[in-house]
């Protein structure tokens, strides 16, 4: 805010003061009317001062002659210079009346003096709760600037003190000694540089941020939302940020985080902001677990009771899968992370022994979609006749283990067959949907396939039990009997019961089988795949075909 000092415009300095022109008018030493004003502690009011009016001129030589019969001592003795007005002496201003320095109050030309009791003029203070400018003179009303802190007169000359003042528009306040308040906080008010309280608006202050309201009022112990973004301001007022406030994130800008990571270096912590701000909690954000407080897991295991399965996360946070060496042993997990068991050398299988344990192996996922055709991703399906599977198997008493639970990439050349020879379990079956790749074609129905060894393609991880004569055999009646019962149950043509050395049934240690159960790119078949109903009937075959595996031994 730009303060005009309405004072006069008196050009003095107190010591060492330079002659001007302004001096010249205003401690001119010619007629000058003045008057007197005995101190006082009220307020000046200018009928109530009682006023006289003052003659002071520069004394002159008398222009009498001199006598004749006086000596020559008498003749060239120098007549007393006579003071009255405006009078420098040493750097110093004083009032002269009939030869006598003025004391107390004096106004002069209309203007207020105040002078010490050596007669000294004041200047550039504050006096008795007046403003006495650099120029002495007192300051009638308005604002002032005296030694870099500004003072409010009013209409009386008197400054504002311990109180409120609403100058243009604009609230101020002055101390104890009618110093206006800047860049402070006072009673719960915040005032800017140029004095003025601030309302409606963001301040900062020595690197802090506070909000004051309408009303002046800064924000404290509380949330306050601004641009739909949440703000906490402490008891103190000042905006929170890098810090906690309950289960609640402050960023560095202020901003309550929220749907974001953050690393708490106090913590050495990551934490997870949900969508409203509180932090994520004994639960899991995509392939990371936060435990109880909002804490990343790291190098630690997981039990997990909402998925009942157990996990361990590496150093970085992210659940393991495949298998992954753990205080010098040999874990073996799923592709979505659970806990298998204990890796151990592959042992293929003993014919005739079975644990009851199936290992299916929904195909592709994640960045492998599959066959696409009709806005349907084989990866999809696969996961949906998983799912029933696993459902109408557990509810049979089978332990069901897999590859995938979700929508992940799992290598197929080995990793999926790597998983499965690390369990007990006693079969492999690898759900897919077919696509002859001309839909012109109209190739559809159900195909089975079980292993057929091909010397242009050798096993990488199975050269022992991939070609063993029981394995083939066992993987040959399993086939058989899922796809008469397949055929069965749901009416398809039969697209034949084949062998072939794809990868997942070579590299696999036990009975494996590869059900192709329909056509993607037949555009009546795939509409039918992908009902509920007709899903539940091919879940219903496979079942029966494993019953009668199981049962034949």
């Amino acid at each position: 805010m730009k303060k005009t000092l309405l004072a006069s415009a008196i050009t003095l300095t107190y010591l060492g003061f330079a002659t001007s022109s302004a001096v010249a008018e205003e401690h001119q030493v010619q007629t000058t009317v003045a008057e007197t004003k005995q101190q006082t502690t009220t307020d000046k009011v200018e009928k109530n001062t009682p006023s006289t009016e003052v003659k002071s001129s520069v004394p002159t030589p008398s222009t009498t002659n001199p006598n004749e019969s006086q000596t020559n001592k008498e003749a060239n003795k120098t007549p007393e210079v006579q003071k009255d007005g405006w009078v420098l002496e040493k750097n110093i201003w004083r009032f002269y009346e009939a030869n006598q320095p003025t004391l107390n109050w004096k106004k002069i030309n209309g203007k207020w003096y105040y002078f010490d009791k050596d007669g000294i003029m004041l200047s550039d203070t504050i006096f008795d709760g007046y403003i006495l400018t650099s120029s002495g003179a007192m300051v009638d009303s308005g604002w002032a600037n005296i030694k870099d802190k500004w003072y409010y007169a009013n209409a009386y000359g008197k400054i504002s003190q311990q109180k409120w003042e609403k100058v243009g528009g604009v609230w101020y306040y002055f101390d104890k000694d009618g110093v206006m308040l800047s860049n402070t906080i006072f009673d719960g008010y915040i005032f800017t540089n140029s004095g003025a309280m601030a309302e409606s608006a963001w301040v900062k202050q020595d690197g802090k941020w506070y909000y004051a309201q309408a009303s002046g009022r800064l924000i404290k112990n509380k949330w306050e939302k601004f641009s739909g973004i949440w703000y906490y301001f402490n008891n103190d007022a000042t905006m929170a940020s890098n810090q906690w406030q309950g289960s609640y994130y402050l960023k560095d800008s202020g901003a309550m985080a929220e749907k974001e990571w953050i690393f708490d270096k106090n913590y050495n912590s990551w934490f997870y902001l949900k969508s409203g701000g509180a932090y994520a909690e004994r639960e899991w954000i995509g392939s990371y677990y936060l435990k109880a407080g909002g804490y990343m897991a790291k190098s630690e295991w997981i039990d997990d009771s909402y998925y009942k399965a157990r996990y361990y996360v590496d150093e970085n946070g992210v659940y393991v899968t495949g298998t992954h060496k753990i205080d010098g042993k040999n874990q073996q997990f799923q592709s979505d992370g659970k806990w298998i068991g204990e890796a151990s050398v592959s042992r293929g299988f003993e014919k005739g022994k079975y644990n009851n344990i199936i290992f299916l192996d929904p195909g592709h996922g994640g960045k492998d979609p599959g066959a696409v055709y009709y806005n349907t991703n084989e990866k999809d399906l696969t996961m949906q006749v998983y799912q029933k599977l696993r459902k109408e198997l557990q509810g049979l008493g089978y332990t069901v283990l897999s590859s995938r639970d979700s929508d992940v990439f799992v290598d197929f050349v080995t990793e999926r067959s790597r998983i499965a020879n690390n369990t007990d379990s006693d079969i492999l079956i690898s759900i897919h949907f077919n696509a002859s790749g001309n839909p012109a074609s109209n190739s559809a129905g159900i195909q089975t396939y079980s292993y057929e060894a091909d010397p242009s393609y050798p096993s990488r991880i199975n050269k022992y039990w991939h070609n063993n004569p029981d394995r083939i055999s066992e993987s040959n009646r399993l086939a058989a009997d899922i796809h008469s019962s397949l055929l069965a149950e749901t009416g398809a043509k039969d697209a034949g019961l084949l062998q072939r050395s794809f990868a997942v049934l070579r590299e696999t240690d036990k009975p494996a089988v590869l059900l192709e159960l329909g056509y993607i790119d037949n555009f009546d078949e795939n509409q039918q795949i992908r009902s509920d109903a007709y899903q539940n009937r091919l879940v219903a075959g496979i079942v029966k075909g494993i019953q009668k595996y199981y049962a034949g031994q």
